[in-house]
């Protein structure tokens, strides 16, 4: 397969424990003018499930932080299938699939019934805090704990 399908082919194995699901309801602040979400504020919602993901983890924006680290999204890219109307409720879920170079996200966002509305990815790579030189590769700890979580 190749083109634009081959991007959003799964090409992973589930592993529950680098998954993470968050319920929201769309805000009406969040809707455009013909009542459904504006499509910029999918990447907050990502946000969430990425945030409860990465505090699964204990692996935090604080905790990088405190390593003297950022992790700024240097790549994404998303796909809508169908609008979401402002009162509806979504689940949006944030899957870790890379981790040993940079962290690669897949995100999915469903309607109450588990239709699939939305999906995307976000790629972020560990930079100094101190200087913002790109560090080579994720903590070495980091790598292990989910290697350690992911073990049959």
């Amino acid at each position: 397969m190749s083109g634009r399908r081959a991007l959003w082919r799964k090409q992973w194995p589930d592993h529950p424990e680098l998954l993470e699901r968050v319920k929201l309801t769309v805000p009406f602040q969040d809707a455009d003018p013909t009542g459904v979400a504006w499509h910029g504020n999918y990447f907050r919602y990502y946000d969430a499930a990425r945030v409860a993901l990465l505090s699964k983890l204990d692996f935090g924006y604080r905790q990088m932080a405190g390593r003297g680290q950022i992790w700024p999204i240097v790549d994404t890219r998303v796909r809508y299938l169908s609008s979401v109307p402002f009162g509806k409720e979504i689940e949006v879920s944030a899957q870790l699939v890379e981790w040993e170079f940079r962290m690669r996200i897949y995100y999915n966002v469903r309607d109450e019934a588990g239709n699939l509305l939305n999906e995307a990815y976000t790629i972020q790579v560990p930079v100094s805090a101190r200087d913002e030189s790109l560090i080579v590769g994720a903590p070495g700890d980091l790598v292990e704990k989910i290697e350690a979580l992911i073990e049959p």
